[in-house]
């Protein structure tokens, strides 16, 4: 006896709907922490990331109902959101500047959560973006720029960049 096309339907709507339950507040709390506490932007890329998930299924993807996956799906909104708002903001002068790498002096495990979240807030986004894929996500900076289509030195000073900027907000913040 083969199964219709409607029992099958089902069962994948049954499929969907568990692994929804236990995978949305993971993929939320992770953009909302990549986007310094934007819910509204974290329920955006959340809301993406899942209709990504359920297309790639319906196109015979059979891992598109897995953490692993999802995951990496949720990285790539998250890295395609701020290359758009880097476009978008690329008229923008940045601050060039020759202070060290060493010198990241920073010690986030002194703040909160919520002061993190914070401070990120206050960061230009593709400062957040840089930071959020090296210090949240541990990815090297190496796999950083092929992820954001930039050569290693571009990303090395990216990221030299988003640190000072950074310590500054830190330091405004700390002096007001």
């Amino acid at each position: 006896m083969t199964e219709s096309g409607k029992e099958r339907h089902a069962r994948d709507d049954t499929s969907f709907i568990a692994f929804y339950d236990v995978a949305v507040g993971e993929i939320f709390r992770y953009f909302n922490r990549a986007t310094a506490g934007d819910r509204a932007l974290a329920e955006d890329l959340t809301q993406e990331t899942f209709m990504a998930a359920v297309k790639a299924y319906r196109n015979g993807q059979s891992d598109a109902f897995t953490m692993p996956w999802i995951i990496t799906v949720a990285r790539n909104k998250l890295i395609d959101h701020y290359r758009k708002r880097s476009r978008e903001d690329r008229k923008l002068t940045l601050v060039q500047s020759s202070k060290p790498v060493e010198d990241f002096t920073i010690s986030l495990q002194d703040l909160s959560t919520s002061e993190g979240l914070e401070l990120l807030r206050m960061v230009p986004e593709r400062h957040r973006l840089i930071l959020v894929l090296r210090y949240i996500n541990d990815l090297p900076v190496a796999d950083i720029a092929r992820l954001i289509g930039r050569n290693l030195g571009a990303t090395q000073s990216l990221l030299v960049r988003a640190r000072q900027s950074l310590e500054q907000t830190l330091s405004e913040v700390r002096d007001a």
